[in-house]
């Protein structure tokens, strides 16, 4: 369940605010549920209210593709192998979201579909640094 929410700090932890009573029903139900299995334990994942990455014509999404495309062109270079790279050195360089492989300790980025509007920025930014060093210029959009 994906809840956005307001949170204030206060003195014993924070304050959530729901936009809605039915919101607030949801998360009763789901406490309720909790305090019988888990003590009354919930996980909460907390981030920045940043935007899903921009699909459709003019996108991030297709400035993306558009530039791995190319890459893949110029380097004769698989697109997946090409998209792991760029994910992998955004990573390093942008805080690009990863989970880390717990039998290899190895990471693994999270795929396009699931990163915000920053983290999308970042691994565009890795994919122009790229051409830039591979002499691409003209990059063809996606239609």
């Amino acid at each position: 369940m994906k809840i956005v929410c307001y949170a204030e700090p206060t003195e014993n932890g924070l304050l959530l605010h729901y936009p809605s009573s039915s919101v607030k029903a949801e998360l009763l139900h789901l406490w309720e549920g909790a305090k019988e299995n888990y003590n009354g334990y919930l996980a909460v994942d907390l981030k920045k209210p940043y935007k899903s990455r921009t699909t459709g014509k003019g996108s991030q999404n297709n400035l993306f593709y558009a530039l791995v495309t190319e890459i893949c062109k110029e380097t004769g270079n698989d697109i997946e192998d090409i998209k792991d790279y760029l994910k992998e050195k955004a990573c390093a360089r942008h805080s690009y979201p990863y989970e880390v492989n717990k039998m290899t300790g190895r990471i693994r980025p999270y795929s396009t579909t699931k990163v915000d509007t920053v983290q999308m920025a970042g691994l565009i930014e890795e994919a122009i640094q790229l051409c830039a060093e591979l002499g691409i210029v003209d990059i063809e959009p996606i239609k």
